[in-house]
């Protein structure tokens, strides 16, 4: 009488599961090709929103309202990103999720990085005097509030530091330097969103 095994329909289905997953794993693209496009509009909601600041009062460019805006579009695009994958793919781990949503956020933190270049460098290269002279003031302004005022040489070294800042090289590197501070949202966006593979029915012991 032949040996039936009580195991091998489980043993099958637990097969076909694995085999599922890797067939989704290997067919995904590495890059989706909706991030491109969340990234882009992303970028350019931060431009437009530097643009409007620009038209209504110059100084605006270093109010307080700029760093709150960039990371509430940097949140809303990693967290669309990440859905939009999850309900695709079904699942979604949390280096893929960690890799994407930075990709997503570095998109569109070069918003910023373009509008500097494109004001700078194309709408008014001479309003870059007056951009430096603002953040020395706001700088000599903290260094009074901390009694540092008799340190001139800070004041002097943040006036090199915004010249070079608004250069080609400068908005390179402060496109690089922002990394780390999207690093640590991308991680946190990732931790909430991440999701496990779908259950295919396996055997749990």
């Amino acid at each position: 009488m032949p040996e039936v095994s009580i195991l091998g329909p489980i043993r099958t289905r637990m097969l076909k599961h694995d085999t599922d997953v890797t067939e989704m794993l290997t067919m995904r693209p590495a890059i989706p090709g909706f991030l491109l496009g969340h990234g882009a509009a992303g970028a350019g909601l931060v431009l437009m929103g530097y643009l409007l600041a620009y038209l209504i009062r110059f100084e605006a460019l270093l109010g307080h309202w700029s760093t709150p805006y960039v990371l509430t579009v940097v949140v809303s695009v990693m967290v669309m990103v990440l859905l939009t994958v999850r309900k695709e793919e079904g699942m979604l781990s949390f280096g893929r999720a960690f890799g994407l949503s930075l990709l997503a956020g570095f998109l569109v933190r070069l918003g910023y990085n373009a509008f500097m270049l494109l004001l700078f460098h194309v709408i008014r290269p001479d309003l870059a005097d007056a951009y430096v002279g603002l953040v020395v003031q706001q700088a000599e302004e903290a260094m009074a509030a901390f009694n540092m005022i008799e340190w001139p040489d800070i004041a002097e070294m943040v006036e090199e530091s915004t010249r070079y800042s608004l250069t080609l090289t400068g908005q390179l590197g402060d496109a690089c330097a922002s990394l780390i501070w999207l690093a640590f949202v991308a991680a946190i966006v990732s931790l909430i969103l991440r999701r496990k593979p779908r259950d295919g029915g396996g055997f749990r012991g």
